[in-house]
C-alpha cells in the first residue's frame, strides 16, 4: 500500500491511470514522499496526472520533483500531465521555474484524463 503524504489524495479512475491531487501547501518537508509516490506511480501506470489545481503553495523542491518525474515518465513512455487551476501563485511558480515548458499542462480533469481509456501498451 502506498503511503500518501499529507494533503495528497490518490485516485485510479481507470486501469493504468493514476491521479494524484495535491491540496494545501507542499514544500521541502513533503519532497521525498512526493517523489517516492510519483515515481512509483509512473513505474506502474501509463497515464499519471499530478493535479495541483487545489494547492495553495509549492516551493522549488516540489517543482524539482515534478520536473524530474515528468522527465522520467517521458523517458519511460508514460504520459505525465500537470493539472493547474485557480491558485495564481501556484501557476506562477510552475511558470517561472520553467516546468511548464517541459511538461504537458492542462486546466481541467477532462483534459487530464483524455486517452485514459486507451489500452495499456507498456509491459508490466
Amino acid at each position: 500500500m502506498l503511503e500518501l503524504p499529507q494533503n495528497v489524495e490518490l485516485e485510479k479512475p481507470a486501469s493504468g491511470v493514476a491521479v494524484v491531487s495535491f491540496t494545501g501547501e507542499h514544500d521541502l518537508a513533503a519532497r521525498d514522499q512526493a517523489r517516492d509516490l510519483l515515481s512509483r506511480l509512473v513505474d506502474e501506470h501509463r497515464l499519471v496526472v499530478a493535479d495541483f489545481s487545489r494547492a495553495d503553495f509549492v516551493d522549488s523542491w516540489i517543482l524539482a520533483v515534478v520536473h524530474d518525474i515528468g522527465r522520467a515518465a517521458r523517458d519511460g513512455g508514460v504520459t505525465f500531465r500537470l493539472q493547474l487551476g485557480t491558485a495564481p501563485i501556484v501557476a506562477k511558480a510552475f511558470q517561472v521555474s520553467g516546468v511548464l515548458d517541459q511538461l504537458e499542462c492542462v486546466s481541467t480533469r477532462e483534459e487530464a484524463l483524455r486517452d485514459a481509456a486507451a489500452p495499456m501498451d507498456r509491459p508490466g
